[in-house]
């Protein structure tokens, strides 16, 4: 009986210093959850605490939906721990990566400035954290700090000058050519040396078709004309490009 409550004592021990560890670890992501958010650089610590304050903090798993179009919400999310990825749809159901975030990025401040909903969807790609701050609080954060104003307005130029060369790739390319162009830019030099680029890990089918605006059967086609043509290899989990110039030039570059 005394054995029996000894280990009851312990265990309840176990799950207090478990619920204390979490509320440190919920407190550390409040307290430090913007600090490496790039809108507030030049904030200093005490204004950024009294911002954090305005936020509420959400945690998502790997492929949860943070936003989805048209939703109607009118929040900004500041990524304090994660990666995001942005979506939008090539007619009703193609999906298509426009970009993706990571810690320290902020999304959703179009829909907050704006009059409309929002355009595109938001998945987590892996374990992520969040502060979502609603949109009262956001613009009146911009009135109080005009540098924070003027850092989103370069970002937002940036952004808009991406996406215009994004929207140019999907439209004007042709299917296999955003193929090639996509598998150009995940790649890298191979640190073995040579004359050869990396990509690794090489990345799923589907996700190569969704930067690329195509579907996975178009993808692996494209694979498998250049590893036919000894342009490339796979070789366990990476893809080996042997003649780059080859698809660039197949790319249309």
């Amino acid at each position: 009986m005394r054995s029996r409550c000894l280990a009851n004592f312990r265990r309840e021990v176990g799950l207090v210093e478990e619920l204390r560890q979490k509320l440190e670890a919920k407190t550390d992501v409040l307290r430090g959850g913007l600090a490496k958010i790039k809108l507030f650089s030049d904030i200093s610590s005490t204004d950024l605490y009294e911002i954090e304050k305005k936020c509420r903090w959400l945690q998502f798993e790997p492929n949860e939906v943070i936003l989805d179009r048209h939703d109607p919400s009118r929040e900004v999310f500041f990524i304090a721990d994660g990666l995001v990825r942005i979506m939008n749809f090539i007619g009703e159901d193609r999906e298509v990566t426009l970009a993706e975030m990571k810690t320290g990025d902020h999304f959703g401040e179009l829909a907050a400035i704006g009059p409309r909903e929002r355009t595109a969807r938001v998945i987590a790609i892996e374990k992520t954290v969040v502060g979502s701050m609603p949109r009262d609080k956001f613009l009146a954060m911009l009135l109080e700090f005009p540098q924070i104003s003027l850092q989103l307005l370069h970002e937002l130029a940036y952004v808009i000058s991406s996406m215009n060369e994004r929207v140019s790739t999907l439209s004007l390319m042709k299917p296999r050519q955003r193929v090639y162009l996509e598998l150009l830019r995940l790649a890298v030099p191979d640190p073995r040396g040579g004359n050869v680029w990396i990509i690794e890990p090489l990345p799923n089918h589907n996700d190569i078709a969704s930067w690329a605006g195509v579907d996975e059967v178009e993808v692996a086609a494209a694979i498998g004309t250049l590893a036919r043509e000894k342009i490339l290899e796979r070789k366990n989990r990476s893809l080996l490009i042997h003649e780059r110039e080859k698809i660039q030039s197949l790319s249309g570059m």
